[in-house]
């Protein structure tokens, strides 16, 4: 939701215009002023008129400028009070009830938050987007969380975004042995936590999120290449993918930090939900020219 510092912002940003609007007639005059100054001093080199004459054109010119400099000033006073009026009714205005900004920046007339549209999301995540590993994700586009791919379903994402099966063949054979030793990784913190008495096990247990063992980079380097293409770019595809990895990331993270067996037992299950959602795009563009698909996890620890 847009607070008073937005609205700091923008008038920071609107002074400055402001001031070089009002500024602009004095340099517009004193450029004429100069111009005409010039003008004189040649029609008194090259003119070979009578005194008189000279004398009166001299004055019809400095009355021009006169006039001139006053129609400027006239004018930037009027359009400084005009924008100075329109400024202050723009601001005094309130903004949408639901107005938010995405961590991308995108301005949107709803809710913004990490839990806006599934509140099995990661509790941890930060507003910002600051503690993931892929910045640019659903979250930084969209301001919400995403929904859960149910195993086997192709409901959503409606559809997949087409990459050369040579790019996604390689992508698999660079990649795919990494992310099922991830996907084992996960499932055996499952197991281990039937035996953890204390958030010490637990924390023991998870270890850290972002190390190689979990393989989370290769996630994300496998859906750039399955999801987008140098013709695509990034897709939402792309970006969706790249939440359900961060949000396996943060779920490890709240294991570990679980202060009950509750806790521990929900975080787990929102992760291998984030794991199979992640696992099941991936196979949904995994032919048999592409390799075998993924196994996904049981929920149960």
């Amino acid at each position: 939701r847009p607070t008073p510092h937005h609205r700091l912002a923008f008038a920071s940003i609107a002074a400055p215009m402001l001031l070089l609007l009002a500024l602009a007639p004095r340099f517009s005059a004193a450029f004429v002023s100069h111009s005409f100054d010039i003008h004189h001093t040649n029609v008194a080199v090259t003119t070979s008129t009578s005194r008189q004459s000279h004398i009166a054109e001299s004055e019809d010119g400095e009355a021009a400028i006169k006039r001139r400099d006053f129609l400027l000033r006239a004018a930037g006073v009027t359009t400084l009070g005009v924008l100075s009026e329109t400024f202050s009714v723009i601001l005094s205005q309130p903004l949408p009830a639901l107005a938010a900004f995405t961590p991308g920046g995108t301005l949107l007339e709803r809710d913004v938050g990490t839990l806006v549209g599934n509140p099995e999301a990661s509790p941890s995540r930060k507003p910002d987007n600051s503690n993931v590993l892929f910045a640019q994700d659903y979250y930084f586009k969209f301001g919400a969380a995403a929904q859960w791919i149910s195993p086997g379903s192709t409901d959503y994402p409606k559809t997949m975004p087409f990459t050369l099966s040579q790019q996604r063949y390689d992508a698999m054979k660079k990649y795919g042995d990494r992310v099922r030793s991830a996907t084992k990784a996960v499932s055996e913190v499952g197991g281990r936590l039937r035996g953890a008495t204390s958030a010490a096990d637990r924390s023991v247990i998870v270890g850290d999120p972002s190390s190689t063992g979990y393989a989370l980079r290769a996630m994300g380097l496998l859906a750039n290449s399955m999801l987008a293409s140098e013709n695509t770019g990034a897709t939402n595809e792309l970006f969706l993918a790249r939440w359900y990895i961060n949000e396996v990331f943060l779920g490890l993270g709240d294991i570990g930090a679980a202060t009950s067996d509750e806790q521990a037992k929900q975080s787990y299950d929102s992760t291998v939900k984030a794991l199979n959602s992640y696992l099941g795009m991936m196979n949904r563009v995994i032919t048999s020219k592409v390799g075998d698909q993924f196994e996904l996890l049981s929920q149960d620890i």
